[in-house]
């Protein structure tokens, strides 16, 4: 029996394909397990979630970043007039006051390098009203992670592409997280 069992286990591997290795750095799996280390293992609401990420996606101009996130809120069957509103955060009774303040430090955390002084103090005592520091971390986990490749995809041009009229206030190239680096 154990000579049966190592012939078939011989066999399935001779037969069988290896698995497809995905292609890409290293550095992803660190970077996920950074996210779940920093964030406590925080899980945000997904709706939550989603704006802050449609929100630093508008703001660090990537074409493909703001694409993908259309998607994930289509997906989640989420209403489209929402997203259509987030750039009129601050005032639209669509959002709720914890959700602005998750809006409005996602701003502040998306012109970080552009800022003197980094995040205002208004903006963090706002934030910190509606959100543990756990919850905090996992936000800024979402609004960071779509400026973490702009700069690998901007040095490509991956994101430079034909961003509209509707877009050219911002930039196409990159954002203010490369001046972190």
């Amino acid at each position: 029996m154990i000579l049966l069992n190592a012939i078939a286990r011989a066999w399935h591997w001779l037969v069988t394909p290896p698995a497809p290795r995905l292609p890409g750095p290293r550095v992803l799996p660190s970077y996920a397990r950074m996210g779940r280390h920093l964030a406590g293992g925080v899980v945000l609401d997904r709706r939550l979630r989603l704006l802050v990420r449609q929100h630093a996606a508008e703001l660090a101009g990537c074409p493909w970043c703001i694409e993908q996130g259309r998607h994930l809120w289509r997906q989640a069957f989420l209403p489209p007039q929402e997203l259509a509103a987030l750039h009129r955060y601050a005032s639209n009774p669509l959002f709720s006051e914890g959700e602005r303040a998750a809006l409005a430090f996602t701003d502040a955390l998306s012109r970080y390098g552009d800022a003197a002084g980094g995040i205002p103090d208004a903006v963090l005592a706002e934030l910190r009203r509606y959100y543990s520091e756990p919850e905090v971390a996992a936000l800024t986990l979402a609004a960071s992670e779509q400026h973490l490749f702009n700069p690998a995809t901007g040095a490509l041009g991956a994101d430079a592409g034909d961003v509209g009229a509707a877009r050219s206030s911002r930039r196409v190239a990159g954002s203010a997280f490369r001046n972190l680096w």
